[in-house]
């Protein structure tokens, strides 16, 4: 079900994931283990992708804790990417 009312929202990116994409390609391989991770947080924590460009994730939940629990698990999964 879409959050509505108070609906909190999460957004990520790749900082500087341009110049690695031409500089370093291959370090590149982690954007798959990167998207994995974010979809499976969001969608584990009751959130909804409602939109993805490039390396950048656009969330909803319908609670802030919700929201957090989601980012506290990215953080921690992309620390071993």
């Amino acid at each position: 079900m879409l959050p509505s009312g108070i609906v909190r929202f999460l957004f990520t990116d790749i900082e500087g994931s341009t110049r690695l994409w031409q500089e370093c390609p291959e370090a590149m391989i982690a954007h798959a283990r990167h998207d994995e991770i974010l979809r499976e947080v969001v969608e584990s924590n009751h959130g909804y992708i409602f939109q993805i460009v490039g390396d950048s994730f656009s969330a909803a939940f319908h609670n802030a804790m919700d929201g957090l629990r989601a980012v506290i698990s990215a953080q921690h999964g992309l620390l071993c990417v």
